[in-house]
């Protein structure tokens, strides 16, 4: 990333201002990820009313987020193709050495 090519961005999580680096080409993604982050903020918060401070309940918010990260990228994991791939290869080596 260019630091020329960076603009700051106000982005408010749970009522706090932070400011964000990105490129013009990430600004309407991040406002994006902003509103759905805030939006399910707000329905954690309504669900656990006065039993969790907003501290913890961004903190479940990150849990959540990291765990869908995980299985997404377990989803995506290619280890298996890729080890198929050189089996496949190996196979086809064999057999153009014969």
């Amino acid at each position: 990333m260019n630091k020329d090519n960076l603009l700051t961005i106000p982005v408010v999580l749970a009522g706090r201002t932070y400011p964000v680096l990105v490129t013009q080409d990430e600004v309407e993604g991040v406002n994006l990820i902003n509103q759905q982050l805030n939006k399910e903020f707000l329905e954690l918060q309504n669900r656990y009313a006065n039993k969790l401070h907003k501290q913890d309940i961004l903190s479940m918010l990150l849990l959540t987020y990291a765990k869908d990260l995980l299985e997404e990228r377990q989803r995506t994991d290619l280890a298996p193709v890729n080890k198929r791939i050189e089996s496949i290869e190996t196979i086809l080596e064999q057999a153009f050495d014969n």
